[in-house]
């Protein structure tokens, strides 16, 4: 399977489990330090993945077909959140498209390039938010790009029904991801509270990328084959 974005955050802990049960995945990240380490960590292939990137996808694409020939399934995890907290007229056109161009366009090419490699009954897996989908977000942009996602994933599953592959969208709620502690930090900045109480009471409250990942498991495993729509987690 692939996985974007599977350097860090639910993408890597994703490749960790999926690993663990027995699964070949390739660990595509545009962060190759991280992505290296992790998949020498594994013993998984690494692939320099820029989504936003059509020309190193399609070479990513045909490393795959020339070392396993098919793909059982795709877990679009890569994602980026700019502009929290700013108002439509403090967010940069520049902020909002580039959230656009990884967030919405890399799970199109993605998706559109790994299709030649899906067989009959693989999963292609969208990883959107709880944000942009149940409700709003810290950021424009970002509210955005997971609702396009998840408006992606509905037509992806529609158009690729007929041929056996199942599409879901997952939806996240509060995770502790590095992106999530960020948005975390710069709003205790801008209240004016203390930033190290404000990430302990996340800490406490809110989920793990870990277990994401058991749900993300699950939904590529023929155990979710009746599974449709939208997945939530908290």
């Amino acid at each position: 399977m692939l996985i974007t974005g599977g350097a860090q955050g639910i993408g890597a802990a994703a490749a960790r489990h999926c690993v663990e049960q027995g699964a070949r995945v390739y660990i595509a990240d545009v962060n190759a330090e991280r992505g290296t380490a992790l998949a020498r960590e594994l013993g998984m292939p690494f692939l320099h993945f820029d989504v936003c990137d059509e020309d190193e996808i399609r070479n990513g694409i045909a490393h795959i077909q020339a070392h396993d020939g098919k793909l059982n399934g795709v877990v679009c995890a890569a994602g980026i959140l700019r502009g929290a907290f700013q108002t439509a007229d403090q967010l940069t056109l520049e902020d909002f498209l580039a959230v656009q161009r990884v967030n919405v366009t890399g799970v199109f090419l993605t998706v559109k390039h790994s299709l030649p490699l899906l067989a009959a009954h693989a999963v292609v897996l969208i990883v959107a938010s709880g944000a942009g989908v149940l409700g709003p977000s810290s950021s424009l942009a970002y509210a955005a790009s997971k609702g396009g996602a998840n408006g992606l994933s509905m037509t992806f599953a529609a158009q690729l029904e007929e041929r056996g592959i199942r599409v879901n969208t997952l939806a996240p709620g509060n995770i502790l991801t590095e992106m999530k502690l960020s948005v975390e930090k710069l709003n205790a900045q801008r209240q004016n509270v203390s930033v190290e109480a404000a990430l302990a009471k996340a800490e406490q409250a809110y989920g793990t990328p870990e277990g994401v990942a058991r749900v993300i498991s699950f939904l590529l495993s023929d155990d979710a084959d009746y599974v449709r729509g939208i997945v939530y987690t908290r």
